[in-house]
């Protein structure tokens, strides 16, 4: 196992992902011999379902908590604030929160935000996702609230990536493909899910975190269209195998989630599933002992 002095980091969040059982509500359980997550399912030897675990050299798949204590099904906002900051966010606030950070939120941010401690560190964070002019225009004019993500940015005086950044290559939509959002603010072009892999990929080997927010599967869960949620799936595949291909040999890819929700579409609500921990890289032994959504911050600034 190669040991390396810098190692960097490619964050990926993937909204509303859990580990549920082998059962036909289940997008993610092959059926009909379909696999919706090819690349994947080579990798790990199986499907992502809840039986599945993983430890060998520089590959790591474990489940890990996202309820962290508090009564309730996990949220968007508390999830989220956890996963970056490494304190337990619903038990700061005394709930699961959804949506968008409210006022509380935004000061654990500001405290300890995975970005400022990054920064503090003397290292280089960025966000791959793009915002659009559309995006700040809506936040000024209180038609939106700035999510978890952006005001990692934020807080961190990180610069956001903008439209001219998609078109040289260097910006990621959440939706991966840019199929979802084309037309409704920015006119950019498509690309395929390899291609923002690559993107992807190039980023996190000049920065030493990059993070995307991919919000696919949320939106697929919510819709409870299986059609839907195996090409959403399917995006999310291509996307991973476009940044493990692509990633140079001193970056360790990390994919983890805020809450359950794609793998039962016969409901619209939330999960009380775990969620996957997915390691990939020369780091990835030191996530062994994660056990919720607090624990993966932590170890990237340890690392660092």
């Amino acid at each position: 196992m190669q040991a390396f002095e810098n190692p960097r980091f490619i964050f990926l969040f993937l909204d509303g992902v859990g580990l549920g059982p082998a059962e036909h509500y289940n997008p993610l359980y092959p059926a009909n011999g379909h696999e919706p997550l090819p690349f994947l399912a080579d990798m790990l030897g199986g499907a992502l379902l809840s039986n599945l675990e993983v430890n060998r050299s520089e590959l790591l798949l474990k489940a890990v908590d996202a309820t962290l204590g508090v009564p309730g099904r996990p949220q968007s906002a508390t999830g989220q604030a956890t996963l970056y900051t490494g304190q337990n966010a619903p038990a700061f606030l005394g709930r699961h929160l959804t949506g968008f950070a409210n006022g509380s939120l935004r000061t654990l941010i500001e405290e300890t935000g995975l970005f400022k401690q990054v920064k503090a560190l003397g290292k280089a964070p960025t966000s791959a996702n793009l915002y659009t002019p559309g995006y700040f225009e809506a936040i000024q004019q209180r038609k939106l609230r700035y999510s978890v993500g952006a005001l990692l940015n934020l807080t961190a005086d990180v610069p956001f990536r903008m439209p001219q950044d998609y078109f040289n290559g260097e910006a990621l939509f959440w939706d991966i493909t840019n199929r979802y959002t084309r037309g409704r603010d920015a006119h950019l072009p498509l690309i395929t899910p390899q291609e923002a892999g690559e993107r992807l990929a190039h980023l996190g080997n000049s920065y030493d975190v990059t993070l995307f927010e991919c919000y696919l599967p949320d939106f697929a869960g919510h819709k409870q269209d299986m059609e839907e949620a195996r090409s959403v799936l399917m995006d999310v595949d291509g996307l991973i195998q476009g940044v493990v291909e692509n990633m140079a040999s001193d970056v360790t890819l990390i994919i983890c989630s805020d809450h359950g929700n794609i793998e039962n579409l016969s409901t619209r609500l939330h999960t009380l599933n775990p969620v996957p921990l997915l390691v990939v890289g020369s780091m990835a032994f030191h996530f062994e002992g994660v056990t919720d959504l607090m624990g993966i911050t932590p170890v990237i600034v340890s690392l660092l």
